[in-house]
């Protein structure tokens, strides 16, 4: 039996569940697939268990179940990919794929909800102007996005305010107001509600950076911080569990609370849990999707038509389900693979500061070395990052996978260092990005499969000096951060860690107006298949020193509005609107 629909859309999480919610809205019929479960309330109710979801990953894909291999470079052999990672050789959260189900990588993102800057669009042209075309480092290949600022600013605001967003603007049309980012790019109104309050230690964060002449203004947040936002959501509880965790009080902007109960509503949605898809379907000539298909959660195969194709999964998943269809003509899919490098860097404090409180994001920033920004150097440095205080949402276990090298780990000494510094604890980090690079990207492995015999992706991925170089250069300004602030010790991770997974990959089926250099148009639709589309971090030219989630939300509200002029539905996004001016 051959099923019909206008729309699939494979992947409930950030991007896909925000389209389905447009389409629906717009009377267009969806299936929507998804190889997880719905997501429901009482499954989270009491989520407050480290052991449940920080070591034993119940939210998240296993390498039984989803393997991914890795190597440094192609001359090496792959094997799975190591997440028993640091000097305790255990998993981290943050260094894993996003979860399965409905919301993805939502469920347990941390809420940081970042607008890219300007400079951010324009990587290339920027470094440039700045350090001249023979600066741009070998194998790289840096490019400008095909979209820029001006032109996402109005979906940027339809997230904020429809996901629901805490802050404080700093940039309102060009006017720069106090308390606020004053390096953010022109925006047209404050978030929709203040910014949550900051955990204890980040105090003596503000206070440091202003003292060194910086700018710090709180983080925005994907949180509610007051009541009444939106009906069944709650403000945030300061539980402690955020980062890594669904939320129990729909606080957090998790699109299985907000976008996938919105479209059900409409009765468009046919949304189907334990789906998953193998194969992307095209026409005899094999440039139009005609459907999908997926395997049932009784392990049957099924297929559905549809006149458009959406491919929303994890940028990881989207490229390898692209692959395994055939999607690479020009062989540019699976090329040009970035991610974070965290840059993570923790101390004591000389007063207790309970950092097992509040969520990530209720601290501050200083966009100072961000992007464009970053200090002259004679590294070579071309790109800086956000220096953020992570003043809580620091669980007794996660802390102690991250010990000082001097703290003894195990035994009555670790006992002691635990007595006396875990409630003292605080933390900064960064994300400097790889640039995109010619050697690195993902591909299918000749030799592992899944359980369902699909083939692994496979990662070629290593850091750079460029990288390694970029995380000193930010790590200089955090000790001089910790000094001010008085911490009594400090250390930091490698500059070349031993993880290459953040949750925050980029590029792999970038966009581009060429199809001889990119996969995807600006609206995400593949150049070499009408009706198939690949949305998420994926379509990044280039990655920022930012979390990308905001940034692919508000992509998501575009691929949308063009998906319902495309199929001539009434649109109820936001229209033609005039940009903001810079």
């Amino acid at each position: 039996m051959i099923e019909k629909t206008d729309v699939v859309v494979v992947g409930m999480g950030a991007s896909g569940a925000i389209v389905a919610q447009e389409l629906t809205r717009a009377g267009v019929k969806v299936v929507g697939l998804d190889k997880g479960p719905i997501f429901r309330d009482d499954d989270v109710r009491f989520k407050h268990d480290e052991l449940r979801y920080y070591i034993r990953k119940e939210i998240v894909p296993h390498m039984a179940s989803d393997p991914i291999t890795w190597r440094a470079s192609s001359r090496d052999t792959a094997s799975i990919l190591p997440w028993a990672v640091g000097p305790l050789a255990v998993d981290e959260p943050l260094h894993l794929p996003p979860s399965t189900g409905t919301g993805g990588g939502s469920v347990h993102w941390g809420g940081a909800s970042w607008r890219m800057r300007e400079a951010d669009f324009r990587m290339r042209s920027a470094i440039v102007e700045r350090f001249g075309e023979a600066a741009l480092p070998e194998h790289s290949s840096i490019v400008d996005w095909p979209i820029s600022y001006a032109e996402l600013e109005p979906y940027y605001d339809r997230v904020e305010w429809e996901q629901g967003v805490s802050g404080k603007a700093g940039n309102v049309g060009g006017e720069i107001l106090p308390g606020g980012n004053p390096f953010e790019s022109a925006r047209r109104r404050d978030f929709p509600m203040p910014p949550l309050r900051a955990g204890a230690g980040d105090g003596r964060f503000v206070q440091a950076t202003r003292r060194l002449g910086y700018h710090p203004f709180p983080q925005p947040a994907a949180i509610a911080s007051t009541d009444g936002f939106a009906e069944g959501r709650s403000a945030c509880t300061y539980c402690g569990f955020c980062h890594g965790y669904p939320c129990h009080v729909g606080a957090k902007a998790s699109t299985h609370v907000t976008s996938v109960p919105a479209a059900l509503a409409t009765g468009n949605l046919d949304l189907r849990p334990h789906s998953r898809v193998v194969r992307v379907l095209r026409d005899a000539r094999g440039t139009r999707a005609t459907g999908v298909e997926y395997l049932d959660a009784d392990g049957v195969l099924c297929r559905v038509d549809a006149e458009r194709v959406i491919l929303a999964c994890y940028v990881l998943e989207n490229t390898r389900l692209l692959l395994v269809s055939g999607i690479d003509a020009d062989g540019n899919t699976g090329r040009y693979f970035m991610t974070h490098n965290y840059g993570w860097f923790t101390g004591v404090m000389p007063e207790d500061t309970n950092p097992f409180m509040g969520p990530l994001t209720a601290a501050s920033v200083i966009d100072d070395v961000n992007a464009e920004l970053v200090p002259d150097n004679d590294e070579g440095v071309l790109w800086g990052a956000a220096i953020i205080s992570h003043s809580g949402d620091i669980q007794p276990m996660e802390a102690l996978h991250n010990l000082p090298p001097h703290a003894p780990t195990w035994g009555a000494g670790l006992k002691e260092w635990a007595r006396q510094s875990f409630r003292r604890l605080h933390s900064m980090y960064s994300q400097t990005s790889n640039f995109p690079d010619e050697r690195y990207g993902i591909d299918l492995d000749p030799k592992v499969t899944d359980p369902w015999g699909q083939p692994a992706m496979r990662i070629t991925h290593d850091w750079v000096d460029h990288d390694a170089n970029a995380v000193e250069l930010l790590l200089r300004v955090k000790r001089q951060i910790a000094r001010e602030m008085g911490m009594t010790d400090f250390w930091h991770g490698p500059q070349r860690p031993y993880y290459h997974l953040s949750t925050h990959e980029a590029g792999t089926h970038r966009m581009g107006d060429d199809p001889k250099r990119s996969v995807v148009d600006r609206f995400g639709q593949t150049h070499q298949c009408a009706g198939l589309y690949a949305i998420g971090g994926g379509q990044f030219p280039t990655n920022p020193g930012y979390n990308p989630t905001t940034t692919i939300m508000a992509l998501a509200y575009l691929t949308a509005e063009h998906l319902c002029e495309s199929l001539g539905a009434p649109s109820t996004t936001i229209g033609p609107v005039d940009p903001v001016s810079a």
